[in-house]
């Protein structure tokens, strides 16, 4: 590879701006005083209008790189999006399924009943006084059965 040889710093800009300047000011000094003044007038807008434009050419160059940016990113985005729409999904174990609201109702209705019935069996069971309970067990007693005391 070659390799470039050694450089003063200065571009190619720079160089065509002072030869353009140097010829400008040789010219101003060859001509009368009043066309030497329209020249010094000339190479003082020259000069404005040189600066001007390398000011916009570096907010161009500014803006440039932030549109780059911005398509970088909008670009790798889609290629995220891209590989994640295009990749095999992996295999998922089968799920429960749920049930309706409708059913799920019903059985929670169902539960509700069986435990209902469970506390009044609970509550029946509960020992009555023992007077009540001798009561009952005659009335349970066939007819023509001696009372047990």
């Amino acid at each position: 590879m070659a390799t470039r040889g050694k450089s003063n710093g200065r571009g190619a800009r720079d160089r065509a701006r002072d030869a353009l300047e140097d010829s400008l000011h040789q010219l101003e000094r060859q001509l009368p005083k009043n066309l030497s003044r329209l020249v010094k007038q000339l190479r003082g807008n020259l000069k404005s209008l040189q600066t001007q434009v390398e000011r916009l050419r570096a907010e161009r160059d500014q803006r440039w790189s932030r549109l780059q940016t911005q398509v970088r990113r909008d670009a790798a985005k889609l290629f995220r999006r891209l590989e994640k729409a295009i990749e095999p999904k992996p295999t998922r174990k089968p799920s429960r399924t749920r049930k309706p609201a409708a059913a799920a109702r019903k059985a929670r209705k169902t539960v509700e009943r069986k435990v209902e019935t469970l506390r009044s069996g609970i509550a029946r069971a509960s020992a009555p006084p023992l007077a009540a309970a001798r009561r009952e067990l005659d009335a349970l007693r066939p007819i023509g059965e001696p009372p047990v005391n």
